[in-house]
């Protein structure tokens, strides 16, 4: 996980323009350094449910849900700049620091704050986004690349599907694996396809291999990936058989990560997967990056 704070941007912010024009009304620097990449942020879902006078009407918020994501920007804070954000923020009556876990698709993490707006201000219902707002926030992602979908559904007054929806498997959940069984009622088997991500993998001597990430891209794992029918119920017993606790937990054996996986016929998507959370050291490494040369 990466040490340095970063700021995780997943609304306005993420239009440069506008961020400027407020500094520059109110005669502040403008806050945001350099961009770190695009990432996710796990287990939160995007909602409208708050009233910005400011905005003219609703304004992004995030709330928990287990197995969705926010898509979002990564950026570094220029120094003695984090009270730029609070301020427009209104950390005093608005928006609160949420530490938090933010996902990349080579697998790693970093640690970040995003912003969350107090749950005693918000509205029960949809708060409709006036149209200004929804062009600002629309036009951010789309200077940084980030799929709008889910934005756009949210807009609307609807609750989002699942962006990341598949799994990338490389042990004992695979096909003909000894726990292929836990995927059979939350995954639809039919989808399976072979696949590979960029990682390392080990032998555990626990009857089970560990994937750390590679972010060099010359190692790979061969596995396979599924769509995922209900990710809730999924993650609600895949997390407890790997012992993935709450994000930035202690004492976990693995984490929950997201991964850009290519499949056979050289397409890419992010998937689900589980990587190691404890050191490898003592494991030898399996230099195939197959699991299955090793049982076979």
């Amino acid at each position: 996980m990466t040490g340095e704070l970063l700021y995780f941007a997943y609304g306005s912010n993420l239009n440069r323009d506008d961020l400027a024009k407020w500094c520059q009304e109110h005669r502040f620097d403008y806050p945001l350094g350099e961009k770190v990449a695009n990432a996710y942020l796990p287990d939160a879902r995007l909602i409208a449910n708050y009233y910005s006078h400011f905005r003219r009407g609703g304004i992004l918020n995030i709330k928990y849900q287990l197995g969705q994501v926010t898509p979002g920007a990564l950026f570094r804070v220029l120094p003695g700049c984090w009270n730029v954000l609070d301020i427009k923020g209104d950390t005093e009556n608005m928006y609160k620091h949420l530490n938090i876990v933010a996902l990349t698709d080579d697998g790693r993490e970093h640690v970040a704050v995003a912003y969350q707006i107090d749950a005693s201000k918000t509205s029960p219902v949809f708060v409709p986004l006036h149209p200004d707002y929804r062009r600002i926030v629309r036009e951010g992602m789309a200077a940084h690349g980030i799929d709008a979908d889910v934005f756009t559904v949210v807009a609307e007054g609807r609750d989002p599907d699942y962006p990341i929806k598949h799994i990338f498997v490389y042990g004992t959940l695979m096909s003909e694996g000894p726990r292929h069984y836990l995927l059979a009622a939350w995954a639809d088997l039919e989808s399976r396809l072979p696949a590979r991500v960029h990682g390392l993998l080990y032998n555990s001597w626990k009857g089970f291999p560990c994937m750390i990430p590679d972010v060099t891209g010359r190692s790979h794992v061969v596995g396979e990936i599924y769509t995922l029918t209900d990710l809730k119920k999924a993650f609600e017993i895949l997390d407890i058989v790997e012992t993935a606790k709450r994000y930035a937990a202690t004492g976990t054996f693995f984490r929950r990560a997201i991964i850009e996986v290519t499949r056979e016929d050289g397409s890419k998507c992010p998937a689900w997967t589980y990587f190691v959370d404890m050191s490898v050291e003592g494991m030898p490494r399996i230099p195939s990056g197959s699991w299955r040369t090793v049982i076979a």
